[in-house]
């Protein structure tokens, strides 16, 4: 990115490479139709073409772009009038589909439970783990978006899921370890 900056166009190839996958994901998941988020994910690499002297050498350029495209999702689901409140953090949970009619309670109160562990891992971990498992997003390419090396990715998504393990135990039936 901050050869992209300084004005080497080609760069913008690496840039598009590295994080359109795992903007496109992000957008899926945050919009919820695959024709819109591919649209947003463009609009979203238009958007970085525009601002690239605004970035800051040195800093995560994966974050950086995924608040640009969260930006414009919240902005797309509002003028379709959608409920916005599952793109209020990142790394949140979308709402969950409401539990059938014969359920007793039992999976809305797992689905916030999980919901609550997820909210309160700290922010590294619910980064790697929401765009990781929630998203599908090969660990490398959760590495690369947050600017970040693999194995450190890896390290926070285990320890993300151990976390969650823990505080989910007792919810789950199994006593804590």
């Amino acid at each position: 990115m901050e050869r992209y900056a300084d004005g080497d166009a080609r760069a913008f190839d690496e840039v598009w490479r590295a994080l359109a996958p795992v903007v496109q994901a992000c957008q899926r998941r945050w919009v919820g139709d695959p024709q819109l988020a591919s649209d947003l994910t463009q609009e979203t690499f238009l958007r970085v073409h525009h601002a690239r002297h605004r970035y800051r050498p040195g800093a995560p350029v994966g974050p950086w772009v995924l608040t640009i495209a969260r930006r414009l999702s919240i902005d797309a689901l509002r003028r379709r009038g959608a409920a916005t409140d599952r793109l209020t953090r990142e790394g949140e949970l979308p709402e969950p589909p409401p539990p059938p009619a014969d359920d007793d309670g039992d999976a809305s109160a797992l689905v916030a439970a999980v919901r609550a562990a997820v909210a309160d891992l700290p922010e590294g971990q619910r980064a790697v783990v929401a765009m990781h498992k929630l998203d599908g997003v090969p660990l490398a390419q959760v590495a690369e978006a947050l600017g970040i090396q693999e194995g450190a990715a890896r390290v926070r998504a285990h320890r993300g899921y151990e976390r969650l393990r823990a505080a989910l135990a007792g919810v789950l039936g199994r006593p804590r370890e």
